[in-house]
């Protein structure tokens, strides 16, 4: 599936989070700006993406206790998979296999949406061990960010992240590949060769995330 076919499928991010966005890149830019060396530098921006990271998870996990019963919030496609080259060439970004990740560790994004569901796991990982089933509990994992996204078997993982217990085993995909091809102002997703508009983003702090990984990976790459 394409990022151009996402578009129907993932919720707006509310105008209002453009400023926030705009603050964080401000930050990021007098962080370069400031810091006189790329080591010092990458310090503050991996302590930006951990901050970040945490706010969006708990966000997720606790947007069911503040809204409706059938609230309207979605959670698609965090970090596009395909991107469009010079020739306009859709491209998969690459898999790289299995891996497993620990939920009491890791920063694992879900949003439970389901009130009974969620509170039959909450009891039953809080009695019982947590216990990964490769037929539902699905995900992927962006490794550059250590950054997880699932999207199904929520809720049974959602009480796994709470209660720190258990593994799931997900798919790897390598990001860096988008990072000379896609580029982002926090509310849309961008070709960075003919600046079209590749679709919404499900989260502002996602485009925040992505932006300072991008801004680390070339830091990483002028250091080699």
């Amino acid at each position: 599936m394409g990022i151009l076919k996402w578009k129907r499928k993932i919720k707006p991010s509310p105008a209002r989070f453009k400023k926030e966005f705009d603050f964080a890149m401000n930050f990021v830019k007098q962080t370069l700006e400031r810091e006189k060396n790329n080591k010092d530098k990458i310090i503050i921006l991996d302590f930006m993406l951990t901050v970040i990271k945490e706010d969006l998870k708990t966000d997720l996990l606790s947007h069911i206790l503040y809204s409706k019963e059938h609230f309207e919030r979605y959670f698609r496609y965090p970090i596009p998979l395909f991107y469009y080259d010079e020739k306009g060439n859709e491209i998969a970004i690459k898999e790289l296999g299995a891996v497993e990740l620990n939920l009491a560790q890791d920063c694992v994004l879900a949003l439970p949406w389901h009130r009974e569901r969620l509170c039959e796991q909450i009891k039953n990982i809080f009695i019982n061990k947590f216990i990964y089933d490769e037929y539902n509990q699905w995900g992927y994992y962006f490794p550059y960010i250590g950054l997880c996204y699932v999207y199904n078997g929520i809720h049974s993982v959602a009480s796994g992240i709470v209660h720190k217990k258990g593994t799931i085993t997900v798919e790897q995909y390598d990001i860096t590949e988008l990072f000379s091809h896609i580029y982002t102002d926090g509310q849309n997703w961008y070709s960075s060769h003919n600046n079209n508009n590749l679709g919404r983003l499900a989260d502002f702090r996602l485009g925040i995330i992505y932006e300072i990984a991008r801004v680390k990976h070339k830091l990483e790459q002028t250091a080699l």
